[in-house]
């Protein structure tokens, strides 16, 4: 080549040190048949129809969707405010367990907002929820509708028995 000068011993030392850390591309590799086109792009298998469901569980969505507008009356309230942590979440276990076994739908949970909407019930509510001693009974989760509470309730829609 020529203006290509010779690598020092110093250039030959880096290039031993960088070619140990590069590996080689996982290039396909090409038929025998120099004319033969290579895939440029993935075949994707076409999207299957959508499937519209007509159960008895759509009625209990449009009854959410309802609900957060405030249109849906509330089965039981349960009222957190001025409890401490431990004793929001044990009279909250025992009053959902109860809002299901007398076939509640819906129980709008009050937490209240605290400062900067960072109140420790409020916060706490979600992981409470979770809890695997509440989990199975419940359907779904949606904050309140203005006229129930707004950002401090949350609406809290329970499974059927069964």
């Amino acid at each position: 080549m020529k203006g290509s000068r010779q690598l020092t011993d110093a250039d030959q030392q880096i290039w031993r040190r960088i070619s140990r850390t590069v590996r080689p591309l996982n290039v396909p590799k090409t038929s025998s048949n120099p004319g033969a086109k290579t895939e440029t792009h993935i075949h994707l298998p076409v999207a299957p129809a959508p499937i519209l469901h007509h159960s008895r569980q759509d009625i209990q969505i449009r009854a959410d969707k309802k609900t957060r507008r405030g249109q849906v009356k509330i089965d039981r309230t349960i009222d957190l405010h001025d409890m401490s942590r431990d004793a929001a979440f044990a009279s909250l276990k025992r009053r959902l367990v109860l809002a299901h076994e007398c076939n509640h739908r819906t129980v709008l949970i009050i937490t209240g907002k605290g400062p900067n909407l960072q109140g420790i019930l409020r916060q706490s509510l979600q992981g409470w929820l979770n809890d695997p001693s509440l989990r199975h009974i419940i359907a779904s989760i949606a904050q309140a509708h203005i006229r129930h509470g707004g950002t401090g309730a949350f609406y809290v829609f329970l499974k059927r028995l069964g």
